[in-house]
């Protein structure tokens, strides 16, 4: 068989959530994300750049997401957000250990996972996407955007709405990573043929467009 090139790409996205509560809907959502998926990511991606491990990786960050990220607001809720978790690990050690429970080397690997990603996130300044830049500077991987606020293309209703989606996407892209994006993952995957255009039937909105 001829050999086989794998490209593993990774779309990343949260709706806008600081600012809207904790949980479950509000900055909760962000802060579980960054310790479950970004920051094990980060940490994986740091040891195979130690082992010069080469990839073959794509990382897509919408626009909305990477200012979350950055946003002040952020890593305060991260921060109140590890010393939940960890009051959380201690208080059910207690408990386990207390009535000799069976749970108590799953608190402790727990806990131990917490600290470790909460010095990570130190290490790397609190910044979750100028590491990811580190890294794609470094030639881990290679960075994509998206449109704006991740809107679904193809049920806009002008074509200057997509533009704009575009346009804004790509340009808050440079202004967060410093570069451009290597290309676009579009929301949702959407995709809409070029033809008649007629997403409301009834509504004489019908017009010829492209895909």
């Amino acid at each position: 068989m001829p050999p086989m090139n794998l490209i593993l790409m990774l779309h990343t996205h949260l709706p806008y959530v600081l600012h809207h509560g904790r949980w479950p809907h509000g900055s909760d959502w962000l802060c579980e994300a960054a310790i479950d998926t970004y920051l094990p990511l980060v940490e994986v991606l740091r040891r195979l750049e130690r082992r010069r491990t080469p990839l073959g990786l794509t990382v897509g960050f919408t626009p909305v997401l990477a200012g979350q990220l950055r946003h002040s607001s952020f890593h305060a809720e991260l921060a109140a957000y590890f010393e939940q978790r960890l009051a959380a690990c201690d208080e059910a050690y207690a408990s386990q250990a207390e009535e000799g429970g069976p749970l108590v080397e799953l608190v402790e690997f727990w806990r131990a996972r917490l600290v470790r990603l909460r010095l990570l996130w130190h290490e790397i300044e609190r910044d979750i996407p100028g590491e990811f830049q580190r890294l794609a500077n470094a030639g881990l991987l290679e960075l994509t955007g998206s449109a704006a606020t991740h809107g679904f293309l193809p049920l806009l209703g002008r074509d200057e709405s997509i533009a704009l989606q575009l346009e804004v996407g790509w340009r808050e892209h440079v202004r967060t990573f410093g570069e451009r994006p290597y290309g676009c993952w579009l929301p949702e995957c959407a995709y809409r043929p070029a033809g008649v255009w007629d997403p409301l039937p009834g509504i004489s909105r019908a017009a010829e467009r492209s895909g």
